[in-house]
């Protein structure tokens, strides 16, 4: 027979997280995943921003440097910035979707650390614990409601 349905949500890596619950492992690594993804997305929109100011300079420097074909060769510039153009507005567009989908599992992630983290009845650290394991391995703050 065939598989009917896959898990959407998939744990890997450290098994040693300090969770109390599978649920918030799993919450913890869909956001993980997410934010490398935004991260390594943000990194393409830099290189892009750069690749784009490189050939505007190109477009309008190139006809100085070179007197009897640099007029050409910038009008062959100006049709791979407009290609170069194009192509940043999609990356800048999936930079902004990953982000907002990143900063919802992160307000969904703070929001499970303020209200309900773990099953303790008397005063625990386990919030604080899990909290400075993320900064300290992730470079992740979770004190506060920002990611930027």
């Amino acid at each position: 027979m065939g598989i009917l349905c896959q898990p959407v949500l998939k744990t890997k890596g450290n098994q040693h997280l300090p969770v109390p619950s599978v649920r918030m492992s799993k919450l913890f690594y869909e956001f993980l995943g997410r934010y490398n993804e935004w991260k390594i997305a943000k990194l393409q929109e830099a290189i892009e921003m750069f690749f784009l100011l490189f050939l505007g300079l190109c477009i309008v420097f190139l006809p100085w440097f070179l007197p009897g074909r640099g007029l050409i060769m910038s009008m062959v510039m100006l049709v791979f910035f407009y290609f170069a153009a194009c192509h940043y507005l999609i990356v800048n567009e999936r930079v902004n979707h990953l982000y907002v989908n990143v900063y919802i599992l992160h307000h969904h992630l703070v929001g499970k650390l303020e209200v309900g983290f773990c099953d303790h009845s008397e005063s625990c650290y386990c919030v604080e614990n899990f909290r400075r394991y993320v900064v300290k391995k992730y470079r992740i703050s979770l004190y506060n409601r920002s990611l930027r």
